[in-house]
């Protein structure tokens, strides 16, 4: 449950513009905050981190700007990363009452990792075993509010086939709109799990903790 905190006062920041993005603006000689010709209006738009800017309703994951990447510990001598493409996702956002705020994504089990060459493939029988459980869901149960745009979301997560609770540690990047010009909530997150509590194969318990970094945004249907 909610403990209780409110969401912190609404502070605004402007959103950095992409190096081309910006050189055409100084090319065409466009005043700052202004959309050049062909670049709509949306796209040129400050983000804010004031929470009550997404009003709320329904957001649908937005699947060409979201993420996860799986950090392995090599024996315990260095790291591995891993990419994985998100399938759907939706967001049910309340800024007034961050408790109804519920989350509900699942994740490609495919790793990406090209072009390094691992002698037993991620996705293998050995590991993975992408054949046999091709997704992984994440579906929350709770939401509790921090300063500063922070939030632990509490959840159960399903991978391999085998479910256990998990936490993931979030923050808000930023709130504006897409070029369409809906609503649009970004977030970054971080969730640390024990691969052995989701199989007994001989690998997950060799790795143990993976830290997985989570990144996406949800535009409002």
């Amino acid at each position: 449950m909610n403990n209780g905190t409110r969401w912190p006062k609404p502070w605004i920041a402007a959103a950095s513009l992409t190096l081309v993005v910006a050189g055409v603006v100084q090319a065409q000689g466009t005043p700052p905050g202004t959309a050049p010709a062909g670049v709509p209006a949306a796209m040129m738009a400050p983000a804010t981190k004031d929470p009550a800017a997404a009003p709320e309703g329904t957001y649908r994951i937005d699947l060409e700007h979201s993420s996860v990447v799986a950090r392995v510990s090599h024996r315990g001598m260095s790291y591995n990363v891993v990419r994985f493409g998100v399938r759907e996702g939706t967001m049910h956002w309340n800024p007034a009452d961050p408790a109804a705020i519920a989350l509900d994504v699942t994740v490609d089990a495919k790793p990406y990792y090209a072009p390094i060459v691992y002698k037993i493939p991620p996705e293998s029988a050995q590991s993975l075993n992408v054949a046999k459980f091709p997704e992984a869901r994440f579906v929350s149960t709770a939401v509790h509010v921090r300063d500063g745009g922070r939030a632990t979301i509490d959840g159960q997560l399903t991978l391999m086939g085998v479910t256990k609770p998990v936490a993931i540690e979030a923050e808000l990047v930023g709130i504006g709109r897409s070029m369409e010009g809906a609503p649009t909530a970004g977030f970054t997150g971080t969730m640390a799990i024990n691969w052995g509590d989701f199989t007994a194969q001989p690998m997950a318990r060799m790795i143990g903790k993976v830290t997985v970094v989570l990144d996406a945004e949800f535009i409002r249907n």
